[in-house]
């Protein structure tokens, strides 16, 4: 069953807020909940993420993947690198960094939380991949694969990349459902880019079309809505709103409206787990 969601903040007073208020209409993601991450404590779960569920979605979607030290996993739209550089320190993989606007800083990162050389920072377009065909065990992909991943020639263009047997796992918002016509326009996220977050049903149906890999799992986080919730309140928590940049204000400000009108949980998070067929 998809989880509920829906809260009643009053933004009149915004960007002024009552921090005891926002405590107790906001869910927070309980660190016990995560033993795994206790040494990165809320701050590092959350730092540097674009995104909801930092590095708890991205444990989730790390579980489901039988990784292995010396493995190689390609972390596309890899943002700052922090999930690169989690998937190493954790795991013990090869992990090779891709974004459009990967910081130069990444390598120095990777160095002081002494996984330097396991993490190879790669500046280059998610559509023209630097690879050859099977280069990696698995891959890896947090709050961005709708950018660039919609369109029906990419899932196997992407797999082609993967041994016979790798893994692929992403995690993203998304609807519960398809947008219509009707869908209520605080429900829109990033529009247009809201053109491209889609349901779990739709991204199993397609991956599973360009016949390239099997999909073993896509359906709705059940924190999914969670994740929202908790976003918001680190980021109050973080910085008083009236102190914050317009563009961020004005994000987080959108973030409320559409928890506020979203009382069926149209808009959570997913996860999707792949295998590449070992035939291809």
């Amino acid at each position: 069953m998809a989880e509920s969601g829906g809260v009643n903040y009053d933004l009149t007073n915004w960007p002024d807020v009552d921090l005891d208020r926002v405590r107790t209409t906001f869910r927070e993601v309980p660190l016990v909940a995560y033993p795994e991450l206790a040494r990165y404590g809320r701050p590092g779960i959350h730092e540097a993420l674009a995104g909801q569920g930092g590095l708890f979605l991205a444990s989730d979607m790390a579980k489901r993947l039988a990784l292995s030290p010396g493995m190689r996993v390609l972390d596309l739209g890899c943002g700052a690198g922090v999930t690169s550089i989690f998937l190493a320190r954790e795991y013990g993989v090869t992990v090779d960094a891709v974004d459009a606007a990967i910081p130069e800083d990444l390598a120095n990162r990777a160095a002081a939380a002494g996984v330097g050389d396991k993490v190879r920072p790669i500046r280059t377009d998610a559509r023209l991949l630097p690879f050859d065909p099977g280069a990696f065990d698995a891959i890896f992909s947090l709050n961005s694969f709708f950018y660039f991943g919609t369109d029906d020639l990419y899932p196997p263009y992407l797999i082609s990349f993967l041994k016979p047997g790798g893994e692929i796992v992403i995690g993203c918002p998304c609807y519960r459902e398809e947008i219509t016509s009707d869908t209520p326009e605080e429900l829109l996220l990033e529009f247009p880019a809201c053109l491209a977050v889609h349901s779990p049903g739709w991204w199993r149906r397609h991956f599973e079309k360009s016949r390239s890999a099997t999909v073993l799992h896509s359906a709705l986080h059940p924190r999914g809505v969670e994740f929202w919730e908790d976003r918001v309140r680190f980021l109050i928590e973080e910085q008083p709103p009236r102190e914050m940049p317009p563009w961020k204000r004005d994000m987080i400000h959108a973030m409320i409206r559409m928890l506020n009108r979203d009382a069926e949980g149209m808009v959570s998070h997913f996860i999707l787990h792949g295998r590449k067929d070992r035939i291809h």
